[in-house]
């Protein structure tokens, strides 16, 4: 029932079961058995929710810059071939997230800025192994222990994912130039990662990581603060901001550029006709008479097309034309 009741009706209603008038058992006689079933759906409020795709295409480009830096950073970092690509964008409670994290497992703490709530970065144990091995000179086909990472390993590992928060610092300054990562700390162990309620909703970005044959998730965890703080930007998106500003500088640039090209300019005095056999019989010696009055104002010529007009004269004993006229092209 989709109607909602008036005021009048709903002391009316009132009344009626104060007086007792209206009897409740008939009333639950009449409703359908199945009414409950057919209206009621169970909801657990703990899984996961994906965003709508396309809902925020700010984070969709935010995403897609993201990976395709990974890739080529962390490449150039271990060297190896590192693959980087989106997964998925989710909403959960943080304590589910934290009990999904399996060791071993390396977990950065950040605090963010200018919001200066809390969030992770953590990637899977199995990917970090390769990274390590190929940052040491490994082939990469060494078996890989399932432990927890030693401390010397953990400040290795920390100065290959400085590679992973400069990067995803820069993608999302692409909303707010306050935008900062403040590395606070690193753990192996998730449970003393919790620096959020475990009640609290926190939205997940996920990337899948390739490296030789092993795959793993680069996941993000931002507590629902910032998305609020910058869902308007996410909507709208950014392609737009960054279209016109990389345009005009790109246009001042090309200006600048033109306008160190040289052109070859021309005062034409006259313009006289002759006949081919004219021509052929000019030797040297030979006077041709100009029909333009030197006190007139003559055209100048820049790569062969009139764009002005000038006087003849002279500067500090050189000849020179002073200019008296701008042709427009539509003249």
């Amino acid at each position: 029932m989709t109607q909602i009741l008036s005021t009048d009706e709903i002391d009316a209603l009132m009344r009626g079961l104060e007086e007792g008038s209206i009897d409740l058992d008939s009333v639950e006689e009449e409703l359908p058995a199945n009414s409950q079933d057919d209206t009621v759906t169970s909801f657990f409020f703990g899984q996961k929710t994906s965003i709508r795709a396309g809902a925020l295409p700010g984070l969709d480009l935010i995403n897609e810059h993201l990976a395709s830096q990974l890739s080529f950073k962390m490449s150039q970092k271990v060297g190896r071939e590192v693959h980087v690509q989106p997964k998925a964008t989710t909403n959960q409670i943080f304590g589910r997230f934290l009990h999904a994290l399996d060791p071993p497992i390396f977990i950065n703490i950040l605090r963010v800025e200018p919001s200066q709530s809390m969030a992770l970065i953590s990637i899977d144990g199995e990917i970090m192994y390769q990274i390590l091995e190929g940052f040491f000179g490994g082939v990469g086909d060494s078996e890989r222990p399932f432990r927890n990472f030693s401390p010397f390993e953990m400040k290795v590992i920390d100065r290959i994912m400085d590679v992973t928060r400069e990067q995803i610092e820069l993608s999302w300054k692409k909303l707010d130039d306050s935008f900062n990562l403040i590395l606070t700390r690193w753990e192996n162990q998730p449970q003393f990662a919790a620096v959020m309620p475990l009640d609290e909703t926190v939205f997940l970005i996920s990337f899948s990581i390739e490296v030789g044959d092993a795959e793993g998730t680069l996941t993000i965890c931002y507590p629902s603060v910032i998305l609020e703080l910058f869902k308007q930007q996410l909507k709208v998106g950014f392609q737009q901001k960054d279209k016109v500003e990389g345009s005009s500088a790109w246009m001042a640039s090309l200006t600048h550029e033109l306008g160190m090209v040289p052109l070859s300019v021309s005062p034409v005095i006259s313009k006289e006709k002759m006949t081919v056999k004219e021509m052929l019989d000019l030797k040297k010696g030979d006077v041709i008479t100009l029909s333009h009055d030197m006190s007139e104002e003559m055209a100048v010529d820049v790569e062969g097309i009139t764009k002005f007009k000038g006087l003849a004269g002279v500067v500090d004993g050189k000849r020179a034309v002073r200019i008296t006229e701008i042709v427009r092209d539509d003249d």
